[in-house]
């Protein structure tokens, strides 16, 4: 008896858990360069993974614009 109870929990759990990781979106992909700065493939992810802390991005080098699709070196102040 004690163990269909386990293991209907036990599947309960998984299935609670899958559908909460499927739920939230990739992370962004991102590297820690150190003092703050990161690089990351694109804008888009660099502007989500700020987004993230609630923190506004800011790029190391403004006065470059960068390509679109180009990897970006930027900063979460």
């Amino acid at each position: 008896m004690l163990l269909p109870m386990f293991a209907t929990r036990f599947f309960a759990l998984v299935i609670v858990s899958v559908v909460a990781g499927c739920a939230s979106g990739p992370a962004p992909r991102v590297t820690r360069l150190g003092d703050g700065v990161f690089t990351s493939p694109t804008l888009q992810e660099a502007e989500a993974y700020c987004r993230n802390f609630g923190a506004p991005m800011r790029l190391t080098n403004p006065k470059v614009k960068p390509a679109p699709g180009a990897e970006v070196s930027f900063r979460c102040d």
